[in-house]
């Protein structure tokens, strides 16, 4: 088992980075939308195999949050269809509630500042706002009352993950809470770049999605990876905590 000592990506993460970029770069450049999908899909099977592979199971949870990344994109090949849209939308939300409850006890006794109710409620009206106007325009797009309780969800879900990625850094403030910082906003913005680029017809934007999904998968590999970080913030926290 290898572990990954670099804070957020090590030299051959950062190898990876680049050669599945480069690969998917130019498959969304000389390809079609069909041939993109499939590329996401298999890059993120090959992070997952390979993350498996260095860590032997020893993180559950982020072999967990890959397997559902992998189910999601499986969907995503089918996305047109109503089930497919559906499925789509029912891993991506079962990912990332993994992925949030994997932090949810290191925030159990939070303490609350008003810094933290400032960017919490900012995130919350935004995140608000932006659901509220996505669906305004694109409501002609759902086919049933399901997928459109399903995307509230799934903003949701995003939502919640975001505050508690916030919170988490918050209360900790180390190396390890900052990279599931970059970790859990690279995959909100991937999102987000992916529906601007289908729904409104900006091309440009799968460059970003695919630029955004492989920095999250990559730095979620070496969270999943970095026990040397996990040791430093648990040590780290307890001489704060105890005012050593």
């Amino acid at each position: 088992m290898r572990q990954y000592n670099s804070t957020f990506l090590s030299k051959n993460l950062v190898a990876i980075a680049i050669a599945l970029m480069v690969i998917n770069a130019a498959v969304i450049f000389f390809g079609s939308i069909e041939h993109s999908r499939l590329a996401r899909m298999l890059t993120i099977l090959f992070v997952t195999i390979f993350f498996y592979l260095e860590n032997k199971v020893n993180n559950i949870w982020i072999l967990a949050v890959l397997v559902l990344f992998c189910i999601r994109d499986i969907f995503f090949q089918f996305y047109e269809q109503s089930w497919g849209y559906k499925g789509y939308l029912i891993f991506a939300i079962l990912a990332y509630a993994t992925l949030l409850f994997e932090r949810l006890p290191k925030i159990r006794d939070l303490k609350i500042t008003p810094g933290f109710m400032v960017i919490t409620t900012a995130l919350i009206a935004a995140n608000t706002y932006t659901l509220y106007s996505i669906m305004d325009m694109l409501s002609y797009e759902f086919n049933d009352a399901l997928e459109v309780g399903l995307f509230y969800f799934f903003g949701a879900v995003m939502m919640v993950m975001a505050v508690v990625a916030i919170g988490y850094n918050n209360k900790f403030n180390s190396n390890r809470s900052l990279l599931y910082i970059y970790l859990v906003f690279a995959f909100i913005f991937a999102d987000v770049a992916a529906l601007l680029a289908y729904y409104f017809g900006v091309p440009e934007f799968y460059y970003l999605d695919r630029l955004l999904v492989i920095t999250g998968v990559l730095l979620l590999v070496n969270y999943g990876s970095n026990y040397k970080s996990a040791k430093e913030e648990f040590y780290q926290y307890e001489m704060i905590d105890k005012k050593l």
